[in-house]
């Protein structure tokens, strides 16, 4: 490198877990340039953004000297552990309505049981309303009340009274949460738990996103910071500040994002196996499989990845019956302060002895531990099974010393009647049946029967080969397992999902809903060039939902290339005929034609693809029929072309919106959202793609 030319550019992601906090460098076709690991820093006086800072700067010292970053992007378990620990603020629910249905809202307005509230109602059709709302604030603040939710029947319709609350409640310096901001839905009881919970973590998160935003800023000032959301997109530590309720679960959102943008993972079950538990979740089209979440008992109007979570892992102690293996897990070798037998170098097990302790007084689950001459108990946990039998490589990240691993586990033997190897077997085994209950019931509910399995997290390669055998699937570690949820991070992608309470599919309602996820996404940090907007009504449920995704606009390139440029790109990926049919204000539509040869004929193919405005790849089909022109002349075409009851994949192209709708199969469906949703369009190219 030259004394003029500058490192390339990195992203980071850094993931804080229940044990570990891990970092990544990304360079900027995704090639890993520095990775750390440091401990979790939950008793430290900044809580855990004290070991955020330590990965930060170890990574920053990994690099070359001035390496530019464009954007730090990190997960979180924060928003869980205050809601699984109790760390909740004592908050007020302020209750917005008509006098006459006071008591029907006082029914629908209670927070979850496990909070510290206090209730209050104030009518909003009588005079005053500023001045009355006011005033139970000020009592609220008052009485040690630490944060305010405000929900309003009917607020979805009209949000003025809540938003008055609102700008109340900031003005006393009480954090809000607003009803209507978290869920478009109707369900004033919904409403209400999801802005009480979100409100009950405010203050916490609040203290979290300081400390985060101030040691990235002393080391990359202006740099952007963005949090990982429990759907698996992202956005800006300012969104995080006002709804940490959607970080819930943002761990597993990031190991499934990194899966999928990193590796391509398109169908299948995906477990991320630490050090105290594991993480299942699913993969459908290229998508995480996403649910309503249910937090405290209570159910929310947000969206998160379905995870199912088990209390074993690479690290999980194992307990002992009579003559069997009892249990493996949920108590850790990292909860309980001891190290792993397999990690532990032979000189340091000599005279060792299998003894089985409570870790608690008066606590009868008996553990199986290695006690030495010298006082010191190490723990036998499932790495060190695996290490014993040989399973993990000597790449892999939970290699160890595997004559320590086969020292403990024949001393487990001798106390079940066993082998070395089978004792390692049945704690590989015991372990692997609670995972394997969980896997068949995620593939069973949302159709993956028989895919394969993938595996991530740092003991990924100790379980994974068993769950697989025992589910009849082929199993797949992913590379870089350990780290796969730091690089879902630093691969974060802006994702705004709403949903509105609808009774029939009205265009308008469409259209308006479709234009604020957009909105929404440009304004978390999606560049508008790589926005992605899909629709889908459900009539069964009266909802209507929208959801848009964009690339972080500076986690792409940033320079807009000329009409030139994007010529030479497509010619890149499409050949010499590459030819431009549609051009929008932040993509390009080219298509070719060439020719592919099938045994003894040939067949005449159209690849088509859309390029934003850096020249990234947006959307690309290998063959598909290109329709251009007024959306009336368009749908005319493409309703004469198509024969059938199902629906060819489609995507739209729009001066500013790039459609998707793949997830239409029922052809009327399909034509009647198209006509809906491109109706105020002046001009529009239609991609259907072909068989």
């Amino acid at each position: 490198m030259s004394g003029t030319e500058s490192p390339p550019a990195v992203r980071i992601g850094i993931d804080v877990g229940g044990t570990f906090t891990k970092g990544v460098a990304l360079g900027m076709t995704g090639e890993i340039l520095a990775v750390s690991h440091v401990p979790t820093t939950h008793d430290h006086d900044h809580g855990v953004s004290a070991g955020v800072l330590d990965a930060l700067n170890r990574l920053l010292d990994a690099l070359p000297e001035a390496t530019p970053v464009i954007l730090v992007a990190h997960s979180t378990t924060q928003a869980t552990n205050a809601l699984l620990e109790g760390d909740t603020a004592r908050i007020g629910v302020l209750a917005l309505g008509e006098r006459r249905d006071e008591s029907r809202i006082r029914k629908v307005t209670q927070a979850p049981a496990a909070l510290k509230a206090q209730w209050a109602f104030v009518a909003s059709d009588q005079e005053d309303l500023q001045a009355r709302v006011d005033a139970v604030l000020r009592g609220w603040q008052a009485a040690g009340i630490e944060a305010v939710a405000v929900s309003e029947a009917f607020g979805v319709d009209d949000p003025a009274g809540e938003r008055l609350a609102g700008a109340q409640a900031r003005s006393l310096g009480l954090p809000v949460t607003l009803g209507s901001e978290l869920s478009g839905s109707y369900g004033l009881e919904m409403r209400t738990l999801s802005a009480a919970i979100n409100a009950s973590i405010l203050p916490t998160m609040l203290r979290t996103a300081r400390h985060v935003r101030a040691v990235v800023e002393q080391r990359l000032p202006g740099v952007p910071l963005l949090i990982v959301r429990g759907d698996g997109g992202a956005a800006s530590l300012e969104a995080f500040e006002e709804t940490p309720l959607h970080t819930v679960v943002s761990g597993p959102a990031a190991s499934l994002a990194g899966g999928i943008l990193r590796e391509g993972l398109m169908d299948g079950v995906f477990f991320e196996v630490g050090g105290t538990s594991t993480n299942i979740g699913a993969i459908k089209d290229g998508q995480p499989v996403l649910k309503y979440m249910t937090v405290l008992g209570a159910p929310t109007g947000l969206r998160a990845v379905d995870i199912r979570i088990a209390g074993v892992a690479g690290g999980s102690l194992v307990r002992l019956g009579k003559r069997r293996i009892e249990d493996v897990g949920p108590r850790s070798a990292h909860i309980a302060g001891l190290p792993y037998a397999s990690f532990t170098p032979p000189a340091q097990l000599a005279g060792a002895q299998l003894v089985e302790l409570p870790l608690e007084p008066d606590d009868g689950r008996r553990y199986a531990l290695l006690s030495t001459p010298t006082g010191q108990r190490f723990a036998i946990t499932p790495t060190c099974a695996a290490n014993a039998l040989g399973a993990i490589g000597e790449d892999g990240r939970a290699f160890g010393e595997p004559e320590s691993a086969r020292l403990a586990l024949g001393l487990l033997g001798k106390r079940l009647g066993a082998s070395m190897e089978d004792a390692a077997s049945a704690v590989l085994e015991a372990s692997a049946e609670k995972l394997v209950t969980l896997v068949r019931d995620l593939a069973r509910e949302h159709g993956l029967q028989g895919l394969p399995l993938y595996g991530g997290g740092g003991a990924a390669s100790v379980l994974g080969p068993v769950m697989a055998r025992r589910l009849g699937v082929p199993f797949q570690a992913v590379p870089q397992a350990d780290v796969i949820s730091s690089i879902g991070a630093a691969l974060a992608v802006i994702r705004v999902e709403r949903e509105r309470t609808v009774t029939r599919q009205d265009p308008t309602v469409l259209d308006l809903l479709e234009r604020e996820v957009g909105d929404e996404a440009v304004r978390l940090g999606a560049d508008p060039a790589s926005l992605r907007v899909e629709t889908a009504y459900l009539p069964q449920e009266g909802r209507l939902r929208a959801v848009a995704v964009g690339a972080h606009a500076l986690s792409a390139q940033t320079r807009v290339l000329d009409h030139d440029q994007l010529n030479a790109q497509a010619r890149l990926v499409l050949g010499d005929t590459a030819r431009l049919v549609f051009g929008g204000q932040y993509h390009s539509l080219f298509t070719a034609a060439r020719e592919t040869r099938i045994l003894w004929r040939r067949k005449a193919q159209h690849p088509a693809l859309v390029l934003d405005q850096y020249g990234g790849r947006l959307l690309r089909f290998d063959d598909a029929e290109v329709l251009v022109g007024s959306p009336a002349d368009v749908l005319a075409r493409f309703g004469a072309g198509v024969a059938g009851t199902t629906a060819p994949q489609v995507a739209v192209l729009t001066p500013t919106r790039l459609r998707d709708y793949a997830h239409l199969h029922d052809r009327a469906a399909l034509t009647r959202q198209l006509h809906d949703s491109l109706r105020l369009e002046p001009q529009v190219a239609l991609i259907v793609r072909q068989e």
